[in-house]
């Protein structure tokens, strides 16, 4: 496993975004050049100036039109494998992901990062409008209030007129189909395997909230719409056949992180059965590797265990 970096923003440059929003960019994504062009366009209306972070996997290059950042992956990666590089390689104090199908508000970003700010949150939220076709992809709007939407618990959601995703109120209990965090409090580190190594598939996110609750960190909801979640049980992570529960009840979740490889540059571990635990590191990287792991285990008050790679 090794990693390339392209268009990588100036980073003694004043006036600096304050957000990277990153998207995992899946190499067996159907339209995906499609989806990667509006994706663009949508962080590029943002009312304040975002930094992108593009994610490609399986050794997958960018169109030549991209000129935002972007990373490429030699191997195939987990969606949650590609949101921590994302983490990881964000340069700017907040991070955001927004999936390839889904789409912000205008002003969404500028409304999160002053709530964060003001409130000083580790994580903020908002609500999402849950869209059943591809109308949303390329239209523009702003944050806007509640009048006009419903909530309604089924899951997975049914078409119906106005419904929205219930994060901003809390009624569903999720953050969120795209959150902001601040790296300043939380650290480059993002849920990637259980305990005995098998990857996370669908739960990563929620993960990442109860750790955080968890650890008495402050997480505010915005009682706002600030964008619009796409649906689909037939095509998405989320909706896709997994274990992850039955995992992290019985295997517990890994002290490693897949954003410590990309930080410390030491992939030595990656897809081998061993458990890292079982060898001391060989040298300078993977000690900062094991560093890393180390931090972050004691960050999140994670029991020190013997950690398989995928």
């Amino acid at each position: 496993m090794h990693f390339e970096s392209h268009n990588q923003p100036d980073t003694a440059q004043k006036d600096r975004p304050l957000v990277t929003v990153f998207c995992a960019v899946w190499h067996q994504q159907p339209d995906k050049l499609e989806l990667l062009r509006s994706h663009w366009e949508n962080l590029k209306s943002q009312s304040i100036p975002v930094e992108p972070c593009y994610i490609f996997d399986n050794g997958d290059q960018a169109p030549d039109w991209l000129e935002a950042p972007w990373h490429s992956f030699s191997k195939p990666l987990t969606i949650y494998e590609a949101w921590a590089a994302g983490v990881a390689l964000a340069g700017t104090r907040y991070a955001m992901n927004l999936n390839m199908d889904d789409r912000l508000a205008t002003n969404a970003v500028q409304e999160l990062s002053k709530k964060a700010v003001e409130t000083r949150s580790a994580l903020v939220g908002g609500d999402w409008l849950i869209c059943f076709d591809k109308d949303h992809l390329t239209q523009e709007f702003p944050v806007t209030g509640y009048d006009g939407t419903c909530f309604v618990p089924a899951w997975p959601p049914r078409p119906c007129e106005g419904l929205r995703l219930g994060s901003g109120s809390g009624e569903r209990g999720t953050y969120g189909a795209a959150t902001m965090w601040d790296l300043e409090i939380i650290g480059k580190w993002y849920p990637t395997y259980f305990g005995n190594g098998e990857p996370i598939l669908s739960i990563g996110d929620a993960i990442f909230w109860n750790l955080l609750q968890g650890k008495g960190l402050k997480m505010t909801r915005l009682r706002k719409v600030i964008g619009r979640y796409y649906s689909d049980p037939n095509a998405q992570a989320e909706f896709r056949p997994h274990q992850d529960n039955e995992l992290i009840k019985s295997q517990g979740l890994s002290t490693r992180s897949f954003a410590n490889a990309v930080l410390s540059g030491d992939f030595s571990w990656y897809g081998k059965a061993e458990a890292f635990a079982k060898k001391p590191p060989l040298n300078k990287i993977e000690q900062k590797s094991a560093a890393l792991e180390a931090k972050y285990r004691k960050i999140f008050g994670l029991p020190e265990q013997a950690v398989a790679a995928e």
